[in-house]
Order: C-alpha cells, then structure tokens, then sequence
C-alpha cells in the first residue's frame, strides 16, 4: 500500500472526501517529504509527530498560530472543512482562510476516526501555506522547512528556524547547501550566514565547533538522500 496509501485509509464515515483531502496535502507537501516520512517509520522514528511539533512552535512563534493551537488541531480542521469545501483556493486571504478554520464545528465522531497521523500530515499543508504567506514565497517554498526538520529533528528546531527565517536567508538556498547542492561560492556565502545565526543563538561557542556542528549536519542529510 506505502505510506500515503495507509495514511489515507482507515477513514469511513468521510470516504468520498479523503481523496481530494490528501491529494491537496500531498501535493503542497510533494514527494521528498513523504519518502522522508517513509524513511523515518523504517528506523522506528515518527517523523510526522516530530516535524508537528517543530512547525507549531514555530508557528506559534511568528503569531501565525495562536498560543494553544496545533499542527495536529488544524489539521483535523483543515481536513473536516474540506468536506465542506473550505479550502485556501476559496479565500483571497490566507488569514481568511485560518479564521474559519479556528470557526468551524469539529464533529467529534469525525475527529476520532482520523488518525493522529492524517492529522498532522494535513496540519504541515496549512502550516507550509502560512509560512508562504507570511514570508511572501511561492506556494511549497516553505516545504524546505519541513524535510530539513524531518532529516535532522534535533537540530532543526523552532527557535533555530525562527533565527534563519528572521534573518531573511532564503530557506531553498539553505536546503541546496545542506544537500550539497551548491557550488563553492554559495555554499561559502550560505555557510558564512548560518555560522553568524549559530553565533547568535549561541555565544561564546567555539568557533571551530559551530563549522564542525554544520560539517555534521550536512553529512547526516546527505547520508539519507542518498
């Protein structure tokens, strides 16, 4: 079946729905980070539940969601409302589009079918898409944030990606740089930007570690891309 086979199943009062629902999902969040989810499950590690919880701290750090609100409760409201045809398409505003989702009735039957997973999974699409918005980037830019998170959970966090998307690097850049995707001029001008962040979150460090940490963080992703 695969993983978006088995995250799509298991729902049965809404049938006629989770096609479209997850089609959106995993068209917003694309491929990469769905093979990277599969990856995750193999090593016994819930990358979707990790990734959560960085997006909504992070969420909730640029105000974007509000202190008590999830990635795992927008989710469930993304996924309801869709049935009901309240989706980002229908608004002219992304905030239009958050603030019936925070209105909408939850059927509670509802939620309890749909899985934490299928949660969290179409909680990261609203997630990605109020990232975008806030940041004025092409739909699926923000995506870059979650499979960085999803390859090295421990070091990506909110309050590091708070620091990089604060500073106005560009998140695609960051990604190329990582997977070893840049030539040596721009990887030099990324790595000198991220060393000036890692300064920032932590002074005092030496300055041999900080290089070190993000020569480690590097060889961690591109093991796994490989």
């Amino acid at each position: 079946m695969g993983w978006f086979g088995s995250i799509c199943s298991g729902i049965s009062s809404c049938l006629s729905s989770v096609g479209s629902c997850f089609s959106s999902a995993a068209s917003y969040l694309g491929s990469a980070f769905s093979t990277m989810v599969d990856k995750g499950l193999a090593i016994g590690r819930s990358v979707l539940s990790s990734v959560g919880n960085m997006a909504t701290g992070l969420l909730q750090s640029f105000g974007i969601f509000k202190e008590k609100e999830t990635v795992e409760e927008m989710g469930d409201r993304a996924f309801q409302a869709h049935e009901q045809n309240i989706v980002p398409e229908q608004f002219e505003h992304f905030d239009q589009y958050l603030d019936n989702l925070r209105n909408f009735q939850l059927d509670p039957e509802k939620s309890k079918e749909i899985t934490t997973d299928q949660k969290i999974y179409k909680g990261l699409e609203v997630a990605g898409r109020g990232l975008d918005d806030k940041f004025n980037t092409p739909s699926g830019t923000m995506v870059k944030v979650f499979e960085l998170a999803a390859q090295s959970p421990d070091f990506f966090t909110a309050d590091r990606f708070k620091s990089i998307l604060d500073s106005g690097m560009d998140i695609v850049s960051i990604a190329d740089y990582f997977e070893g995707r840049l030539g040596a001029g721009e990887a030099l001008d990324v790595e000198t930007d991220l060393f000036k962040i890692e300064q920032s979150l932590q002074p005092g460090r030496d300055d041999s570690e900080i290089y070190k940490k993000l020569d480690d963080i590097k060889n961690v992703i591109q093991g796994r891309i490989e």
